[in-house]
């Protein structure tokens, strides 16, 4: 009897311990078309995660959202797109870091703040969050490109 209950206190704790560990996907996008495309193709993928992770969405051009964007190191300068996974923009992805900011690669062309990720190291990184680098890594755009309306019109 007495195993069987130190077993059931050890599952609530790790039953517990999980829960708290329940890691926050924190998005950020301009309200215009551009971003709006690659919103809705992360919306997609993500749809297979909400059990394991809180989907936060933050509007970058809401005044009130202005210091979370501080706080979590972001651009300081214009930026369309991010995610945050926890804490974490940036990743290991077999022989490269990727930094989930900025628009990903099927937006190639777009001929403003390419990003230099995909939807598949990004769902790389929500299997594996141990991909997740503690330190993040903002990719440098060309001087054009950090004053660009990125496709505003």
């Amino acid at each position: 009897m007495r195993n069987i209950l130190v077993l059931l206190i050890f599952f609530i704790i790790s039953s517990s311990l999980v829960a708290i560990e329940t890691k926050t996907i924190s998005i950020f996008y301009k309200n215009r078309k551009p971003s709006l495309k690659v919103l809705t193709r992360v919306d997609s993928l993500l749809a297979a995660y909400e059990e394991n992770y809180t989907i936060k969405k933050y509007d970058i051009e809401a005044e009130d959202n202005l210091e979370l964007i501080r706080d979590f190191d972001l651009p300081e300068t214009h930026f369309p797109f991010a995610i945050l996974i926890g804490k974490s923009f940036t990743a290991n992805i077999e022989d490269r870091s990727v930094s989930f900011i900025h628009f990903p690669l099927f937006m190639h062309g777009i001929g403003r703040h390419e990003g230099n990720w995909s939807l598949e190291d990004l769902e790389k990184a929500l299997r594996n969050n141990s991909l997740l680098n503690a330190d993040n890594i903002l990719i440098e755009l060309e001087e054009e490109d950090e004053i660009s309306t990125c496709g505003d019109e």
